[in-house]
């Protein structure tokens, strides 16, 4: 699909999945029908409703715009994309030690590379079993049969929480490897925009990066990227719903 293509594509699906017309009449009704006379006496009543509107968005945004928009994108590209999909398989006693001297060791240095070196060389044949973190928000098959197993986190991540995320992408790609040991998969924990970005596109995230090789972790443009197959990334994505948020008549 060409450029101009996917990008008209995108911004349909943004408009379809906003439906701002039909929040906005959602959202009128139940302010007619619980008025806060606070914020209308502080403010006015239009610019009360608005401020209405748009807490909806914001919410809408942060629940449910991220993954759905992988998705899109990702099958516009050609790839294979599925949501909140469970990847199985089996970690042996090797495995879990591995993963247990990680997390134990303060002074552990994540290294991407020899941590899935280490991987294939431990992991053997196991069973198809389900982990409690065995849930993927966006799964992705290429068309050449390459994986992409992505957690899409939250922006601000305290440290425990990149610990324990480090982890779980590693164990699924343990777990992938032990159904079929040929197969090409990578594990991302990942953020859909950095919110103390000093760049455009965003890549320039550093917290609390001593938990974490920065190649575990997708960041703004590298999320939209890696999704896209290139084709698209996070200047180009926000022009869209700038575009969108131009047209609005609330």
């Amino acid at each position: 699909m060409d450029k101009p293509k996917l990008k008209s594509e995108i911004k349909s699906f943004i408009e379809e999945k906003l439906d701002i017309s039909i929040r906005t009449q959602r959202l009128k009704k139940e302010f007619e029908k619980d008025k806060h006379i606070f914020y209308i006496s502080l403010f006015d009543e239009e610019s009360a409703f608005k401020a209405k509107v748009v807490s909806s968005v914001v919410t809408w945004i942060g629940q449910s715009f991220y993954e759905p928009c992988c998705k899109m994108i990702g099958e516009q590209v050609g790839y294979k994309v599925e949501l909140q999909k469970k990847v199985l398989g089996e970690c042996n006693k090797e495995i879990e030690q591995f993963f247990n001297s990680i997390e134990n060791d303060i002074n552990y240095k994540p290294d991407r590379e020899n941590e899935i070196k280490k991987i294939k060389e431990l992991t053997t044949k196991g069973r198809a079993l389900e982990h409690p973190d065995s849930t993927v928000d966006v799964y992705i098959t290429t068309r050449d049969n390459k994986e992409i197993l992505i957690d899409i986190t939250t922006v601000k991540n305290n440290k425990k929480s990149f610990r324990t995320l480090k982890t779980k992408t590693l164990r699924w790609t343990a777990m992938r490897l032990s159904q079929d040991k040929t197969i090409d998969v990578e594990a991302f924990m990942a953020i859909p925009y950095n919110p103390e970005s000093n760049s455009i596109d965003g890549t320039d995230y550093e917290r609390f990066s001593e938990y974490y090789d920065r190649r575990d972790l997708l960041v703004g443009d590298e999320l939209w990227k890696k999704v896209s197959n290139n084709q698209i990334g996070i200047n180009e994505l926000t022009a869209l719903v700038e575009e969108i948020g131009q047209e609005l008549d609330l």
